[in-house]
């Protein structure tokens, strides 16, 4: 008997979903046992019909990344691969933050998809190729000169950290919302591997000195 590998599909276009499914089906050693449209069908069908794998899209009702994440958390949660349009290399950041351990992109051809879904069983990761070397290519930059990877946003607001400043007077200073402010200081704690605000502070007056 075929050890066949269960997959559940989820997208909110239905063409794509369809033409997902039927490539999928190409190959006898894959079972599609579930699709749906939304966040919540996929958590449903993770919960219901406990597939080994499931492809997500980011885009569609409920966000596919949340998504990912409450799949995650499951107890013997399913592999979870995004299937997506969107190349942005935070989304892919935050996808596998999320706990996803594959992207792929839509547009895929039916034969490197069965490949990716059977090397993530394999192997426990894919990531489509092109995207996979600018995460590498970005990532060895990101360590050799991280603060060149922050946004001119996020440099304003460190520098205001760097200065003492709170979020409040920060968001006052630039004339943004608290919450903006909080996301650039998640951004730059991320960027510099700093795990606060006070490590960033001294990360910064090192390389900008004290003005």
């Amino acid at each position: 008997m075929i050890d066949r590998l269960r997959v559940a599909v989820v997208d909110d276009h239905a063409m794509l979903r369809a033409g997902v499914i039927r490539a999928l089906m190409l190959d006898d050693t894959i079972e599609v046992v579930g699709e749906g449209a939304s966040a919540a069908d996929a958590i449903e069908l993770a919960r219901v019909h406990k597939p080994d794998l499931i492809l997500l899209d980011i885009s569609m009702p409920g966000d596919g990344i949340e998504a990912a994440r409450a799949i995650s958390d499951l107890p013997a949660s399913p592999q979870v691969v995004m299937l997506t349009a969107s190349e942005n290399d935070d989304a892919v950041t935050r996808a596998l933050e999320a706990g996803a351990v594959g992207y792929l992109l839509k547009g895929i051809n039916a034969p490197d998809l069965i490949n990716a879904v059977k090397t993530v069983k394999a192997d426990g990761s894919f990531i489509a190729p092109n995207l996979a070397l600018r995460l590498l290519s970005n990532r060895i930059q990101a360590e050799a000169r991280p603060f060149a990877t922050l946004s001119e946003s996020e440099e304003r607001t460190l520098r205001l950290m760097s200065a003492g400043l709170t979020n409040r007077e920060i968001s006052e200073r630039l004339a943004v919302t608290e919450k903006t402010v909080k996301f650039h200081v998640g951004n730059i704690l991320r960027k510099l591997n700093v795990r606060n605000r006070v490590e960033a502070a001294l990360l910064a007056k090192r390389e900008w000195g004290e003005a």
